[in-house]
Parts: C-alpha cells; structure tokens; sequence
C-alpha cells in the first residue's frame, strides 16, 4: 500500500497529470518524463539579482561538467521568471538545501516570482553572496557561486552552462533534499 501524497506534491502531480493530457498523453505522463524521474536527483534553489529584480526557483536537473575550471550545467524553463532574470544579470547561486526544506522547495515550486519578490513573501532570509552579485540563502547547507558562460535554447528549455566562481560545502552529516517521480 502506497502512502497518500501530501497536499502540494498531491497538487503538483495532478498538475503534471492534466499537463500531460493537454499534451495528448492521455494515459498520463510519457515513458521518458516517468524515467528522468524515477530516477532520484537532488534538488536546488537558484537564486539571482538583475537590477531590482530577484528570482528564485527549484531546480532537479543539474550537473557537474568539470572539476579545472569549475563548470556546472543547469536546465531552466525557457519561459521562467527566474530563467530571464539569471540570464539577465549573467550570474547566480545554487543553494544546496537539507530534507528538512522539503517544504520550503516545494512552495517555492508553486509561487510564481512575476508577483514580487518570492523569497521576501516566503521570509527567507539572505545575504548577498560573496563573490556574484546575487542573494545566497541563508538556510544553505552549502552553494555555488556561478557566472555564466552560455544558454542554448533546447525546445522549451535553456541549457545554461557556468564557471563556478566559489563553492561552499555542506557540514558533514547533511542530508540532502532529492526529488523521485511519485508512483501512481
């Protein structure tokens, strides 16, 4: 017996369900959507700055692509709020957040930023980063520091490639936050 979903990941997988029948996979969602995500990835906040603008967003598709020089790949919606305003200012943080922030990723999943200001709404703490003109979120457990180097549009998604410019690494014994497609 599976155990009952919460309310917003309940809501986020009715979401993905009627996204999906929009789409014409009316059995839900497709065979690779369900395979990129049963497979457990860790989760992220991106935050950046582009003048009075701030942005904050989840973020599950992400990866290492160098250790000399640091480079780090990301995948961003092409239409998003935050896509524009990272791309805008040419630089941004990855925030690595513990499990117990569960809550806090999920509803900054749901907020939309065109609003106002997410992570002032949301009373997230942060402080400007040291070495990128963006906010770090005080709550993280450890973060990249990262300018960009290049976005290619990929269909509805930007793949934006940066140059890690500071990392700071979590305190041992932090457990991360992943994302799994839930089971249906």
């Amino acid at each position: 017996m599976r155990p009952a979903l919460g309310g917003k990941t309940a809501r986020f997988v009715a979401r993905c369900r009627r996204v999906a029948v929009r789409l014409g996979l009316a059995g839900g969602p497709s065979e690779f959507t369900r395979a990129v995500y049963l497979a457990p990835r860790q989760v992220v906040l991106v935050t950046a700055r582009h003048g009075d603008e701030e942005a904050l967003w989840p973020v599950d598709w992400h990866t290492p692509l160098g250790i000399e020089p640091p480079r780090y790949a990301l995948s961003f919606a092409a239409g998003g709020h935050g896509t524009s305003v990272a791309l805008a200012a040419g630089v941004f943080v990855v925030n690595f957040v513990g499990s117990e922030h569960e809550a806090v990723l999920l509803e900054a999943g749901a907020r939309s930023g065109r609003d106002g200001n997410k992570r002032e709404a949301m009373g997230l703490s942060a402080v400007t980063a040291a070495f990128v003109d963006a906010p770090r979120l005080e709550l993280a457990a450890g973060w990249l520091e990262c300018r960009v180097e290049d976005a290619r549009r990929l269909d509805d998604r930007f793949l934006v490639v940066v140059k890690v410019i500071h990392a700071q690494t979590a305190p041992p014994g932090q457990r991360w936050l992943f994302h799994r497609w839930p089971e249906s």
